[in-house]
């Protein structure tokens, strides 16, 4: 894992790269993908192409990942997701809490056709939310099932949890913020401004504005603390 931090922190300190960040989080989600495909669920994926009911809840993400959503975007010729229609789509979405958004059945911003429109770039959150029961996402789609538990992949959950540790960590070592916040409102940011990735690596908090950052689990967050420790002590 300390390995792993230390490329991802390599690349947000590469010279003259203005995209630093969001091939950074290339890097994280190439790390996800490469140990799943290594080390494959055991568990029966219910998840199939175009089954899109978990684009329905609330995301969470990592500047740097929105940063990798940002270029994908820009570089698009594809109809649906041009920067406008994108943030269109995610206006619906601004301000609204969890709860607010459980059951109200209002798609993410990158939900073309009923399929991921970024899916080589999603977010590490999304890459871990796999269901092994379909009946349960539409429970929850459909706001029936209350307590919001979904059934997903071990396997899934750990090797996304893993590469989003090492991303938080090689952030924390150098001092960027770690804020997360609902993804749609940090796509407006970084889709308004073409100059907000460069921003935000000379340490302006581009996210400011957005409402109020998104609370992860305390656990998380100490295990990168230590990644992020281990790190400056070779830095």
């Amino acid at each position: 894992m300390l390995g792993v931090v230390q490329v991802l922190a390599a690349k947000l300190l590469e010279p003259d790269n203005p995209q630093r960040a969001g091939e950074a989080a290339h890097l994280a989600h190439t790390l996800s993908t490469r140990s799943l495909r290594a080390h494959p669920s055991r568990s029966a994926i219910a998840c199939k192409k175009g089954c899109g009911y978990c684009c329905y809840s609330f995301v969470a993400t990592l500047p740097p990942e929105v940063f990798r959503l940002a270029q994908v975007i820009r570089s698009s010729t594809s109809v649906g997701l041009d920067i406008g229609a994108v943030l269109a789509r995610a206006q619906p979405l601004r301000g609204l809490t969890p709860e607010q958004r459980f059951g109200a059945k209002l798609a993410c911003p990158l939900l073309i056709d009923g399929m991921c429109s970024v899916y080589d770039s999603r977010p590490l959150v999304c890459r871990q939310t796999t269901s092994v029961s379909l009946p349960a996402c539409i429970e929850e789609y459909d706001g029936i099932q209350g307590d919001g538990h979904v059934e997903i992949s071990p396997a899934h959950l750990a090797h996304a949890s893993n590469a989003y540790v090492a991303m938080l960590a090689a952030l924390m070592a150098l001092k960027h913020s770690t804020h997360a916040y609902e993804l749609g409102a940090m796509l407006e940011v970084a889709l308004s401004d073409a100059n907000s990735e460069q921003r935000w690596l000379e340490g302006e908090d581009v996210f400011a504005a957005i409402a109020a950052p998104v609370v992860r689990s305390p656990r998380v967050d100490q295990a990168a603390e230590r990644l992020a420790s281990e790190l400056v002590r070779f830095m």
